[in-house]
């Protein structure tokens, strides 16, 4: 009887572990350089897309989501009209369709700067030579409460909404209207996530067809650079968090019911990516509704942790479960 007691209990535990295991991301992607990848998928042409902070945007293309990606070229090579410094070294993009035309938006900036701005270009397809850049959206300067970089459109009920931010007092949101290059709203706008002293950015609202709520995502922690000769203390690094609200303006809520703009101890959201097996800081999120599988996928960057300290971020690929009223990483 006490056998197999504890071969009922050792066994309930290897279920238990095998489902709390986090899925390693999808094959094909593990040699793509990027940073801050989105993702989106043109039809027409059979192929998905990828963008990706620098090159002026890079573009990654492939037949399947499983790869192999090319890289093709960029979206704006002859730089940004926007007359910013770092106008030629772009970050962070966000693509959606909107309108019939393929829209990017991106940001410009340099590291620990606040002197940042967003544009936005668009396209009838998506390749390189197709896009044309609109300009400025927003900006901020030195003393606002928050950073123009980062940005992210959803376009739910009330219209397009522009969300936007990188630490200092977090995570904000304007309306646009009636153009995608039209501020409607003053910043800073809506705030939804972080607070002053708090490593969050990269936030992206996302609403499954499966569920009610919309989810606010957002990287959390120190991201690894190239150059790095450290690494954060563990539980430090980079990983991406999320809470749910009833519309894409917020508030959102993590699953201790703590709204996530509160300075609180431990910080609020709950953990979606985290640092596991070879993968090490995640984030730079962007969440796609694949129309080729029907699921959800969430893309992102990620160091390998058997790399030398310093080296490049690779393209992460998974889908995502929204059955349990929260995203959880699958196969």
């Amino acid at each position: 009887m006490k056998c197999s007691i504890i071969i009922r209990s050792l066994l309930g535990l290897l279920t238990t572990t095998f489902v709390a295991a986090t899925p390693n991301p999808i094959a094909g992607s593990d040699t793509v350089v990027v940073r801050d990848p989105s993702i989106w998928y043109n039809s027409g042409l059979g192929k998905y897309f990828v963008f990706s902070t620098d090159n002026n945007i890079a573009i990654w293309t492939s037949s399947a989501i499983t790869g192999p990606w090319t890289n093709v070229g960029s979206v704006l090579s002859s730089c940004s009209i926007i007359d910013l410094p770092g106008n030629c070294n772009l970050w962070a993009p966000d693509i959606n369709f909107i309108d019939g035309l393929y829209t990017l938006y991106y940001a410009i900036s340099s590291l620990g700067s606040q002197n940042s701005a967003i544009g936005v270009a668009t396209s009838p397809s998506m390749m390189p030579g197709t896009w044309t850049d609109l300009g400025e959206v927003i900006s901020s300067v030195t003393g606002d409460v928050f950073n123009a970089i980062d940005p992210n459109i959803i376009d739910d009920t009330v219209g397009l909404q522009l969300t936007f931010g990188s630490y200092w007092d977090g995570i904000y949101q304007v309306g646009l209207y009636p153009g995608v290059n039209d501020q409607a709203s003053p910043t800073p706008g809506t705030h939804l996530a972080g607070y002053s002293g708090r490593p969050a950015e990269a936030g992206f609202v996302y609403k499954p067809s499966s569920q009610p709520y919309y989810y606010g995502f957002f990287s959390d922690g120190i991201t690894p650079l190239i150059g790095a000769t450290s690494r954060p203390p563990a539980g430090e690094e980079y990983k991406v968090l999320v809470g749910r609200g009833a519309d894409g303006q917020g508030p959102f809520y993590d699953e201790l019911g703590n709204e996530i703009t509160l300075d609180l101890n431990p910080p609020t959201g709950t953990l979606v990516l985290g640092s596991h097996d070879n993968v090490y800081a995640p984030g730079g999120q962007s969440i796609f509704a694949d129309p080729v599988s029907g699921r959800d996928v969430i893309v992102y960057h990620y160091v390998k942790l058997s790399d030398p300290i310093g080296g490049p971020s690779y393209l992460g690929i998974n889908y995502l479960d929204f059955s349990s009223g929260w995203p959880v990483v699958v196969s």
